[in-house]
């Protein structure tokens, strides 16, 4: 049988950075443990927005967290939904360098393009695919639903409507 060695093991500097400040959030920024205004105005609160890739990483560690400080879940509800992954099906991150700057995409395009991308073409929970063509197509479109309608309200005066 192999001889076991033991490694040398060292604690993770940005530990408290991601997972464990999800979990100590309300309690920094809201006065905790006194029970201040913002605490009983804010804590808990009704919705949790989030993608399932985080589920047992940061949620689970809230809610352990909120009862064990306040007896209370931080959160009533939890939407759940799909990930924007990059053209080849990858999750976005840091570490492969594919993460999309939203501020960048509405410099670019508009934030009405970068909103009707995201929302059209996709059923509610699935991932979606990020493609610059489908922000280029989105602002396309609301650039021509912006000059239809100014076309309307500038001919509206004109228009005569029936009366019945």
């Amino acid at each position: 049988m192999p001889e076991m060695r033991l490694q040398h093991l060292t604690q993770d500097e940005d530990t408290l950075d991601t997972w464990f400040s999800s979990a100590l959030w309300p309690f920094s920024t809201l006065g905790w443990p006194d029970n201040t205004e913002e605490l009983k105005y804010f804590y808990p609160t009704d919705v949790l927005v989030t993608g399932y890739d985080i589920i047992f990483f940061w949620v689970i560690r809230m809610v352990f967290s909120g009862l064990e400080q306040t007896g209370k879940t931080p959160f009533h509800h939890v939407l759940i939904h799909g990930l924007v992954r990059d053209s080849q099906g990858r999750k976005m991150s840091k570490s492969l360098g594919n993460g999309i700057d939203p501020l960048e995409v509405i410099d670019k395009y508009g934030a009405d393009a970068l909103r009707l991308t995201l929302m059209t073409g996709n059923a509610p929970g699935n991932d979606m695919r990020f493609y610059w063509e489908r922000v280029e197509a989105s602002r396309n479109f609301a650039n021509k639903v912006w000059n239809a309608s100014r076309f309307i309200m500038m001919n509206l005066e004109k228009a005569e409507v029936p009366q019945e």
